[in-house]
């Protein structure tokens, strides 16, 4: 079921109801966040995807203005509320764009739900093996307080993370808001994606085409070879000077090579 409130849009699925921004017109194309983040990420770059296709942006359930469920969440579990959302939407078929973690959901679409998918952008993704699971989380402990709950970072957290490669306060803040509106799924969504084994999709992924893309600051940069060399027709590029969001950084590149391999 659809339905508005107060001129915001939400989409019923099997675990809660989903926030959504929708624009423009055109081939659908469904936008989705990193880790802690929501919507607002897209913002720089809609406007002008908008023009040719139909930008659908989703809050992750747990995240922004969605709801947060009542069990402890798995990233294919995410991908099935994530359908539900999309064939209520009559987004039967696709591209999809993912950022961090939201490229991990975009590759469970993709491997789960082949002909849903028809090109897959894949922005800086991580390639973690699910083996070394409780080493990372284990060292992410000290991002949260003793009840799960998000610690704010800091402009020096931001690009020691290289989440920014330039970050600024206007970031920070959105960031911590982001992280704050989310509260304990930070955490749940962060060891989700720990125990995520994406190296095990990646030969399942069949979309039309695969654009592996990374800024050249963003610490996770090393998994692009990998997620090249068992993704069939893939190509990787990287963006200068931007780090793990690139598309905040640097909107008009990031939109200009979305365009280009969309087209």
């Amino acid at each position: 079921m659809f339905v508005k409130r107060d001129l915001i849009d939400f989409v019923e699925t099997r675990n809660g109801n989903m926030y959504f921004e929708k624009a423009g017109t055109g081939f659908p194309v469904v936008l989705l966040h990193p880790l802690g983040m929501s919507t607002w990420v897209w913002k720089d770059i809609v406007g002008e995807l908008s023009n040719s296709y139909t930008t659908y942006a989703f809050d992750m359930l747990g995240h922004g203005k969605s709801d947060k469920p009542h069990t402890q969440f798995s990233i294919p579990d995410y991908a099935e509320a994530l359908d539900d959302a999309c064939q209520i939407l009559n987004i039967h078929r696709a591209h999809y764009v993912g950022n961090s973690v939201g490229a991990c959901l975009a590759s469970e679409m993709a491997a789960r739900y082949p002909d849903r998918i028809d090109k897959l952008i894949l922005v800086g993704c991580p390639v973690y093996s699910p083996i070394e699971a409780s080493v990372r989380i284990q060292a992410s402990q000290n991002d949260f307080t003793e009840d799960g709950l998000p610690i704010p970072r800091t402009i020096k957290d931001l690009k020691d993370r290289t989440t920014f490669a330039n970050p600024t306060q206007e970031l920070l803040d959105l960031v911590n808001f982001s992280r704050t509106e989310a509260g304990s799924w930070v955490k749940h969504l962060s060891n989700s994606l720990n125990n995520y084994n994406l190296l095990a999709r990646l030969p399942l992924i069949k979309a039309s085409k695969t654009l592996v893309l990374y800024g050249e600051e963003d610490r996770l940069i090393f998994g692009g070879p990998i997620l090249k060399n068992n993704i069939i027709r893939s190509s990787i590029t990287t963006m200068n000077n931007v780090a793990h969001v690139p598309q905040i950084e640097a909107p008009s590149v990031f939109t200009s090579i979305l365009e280009d391999f969309l087209s």
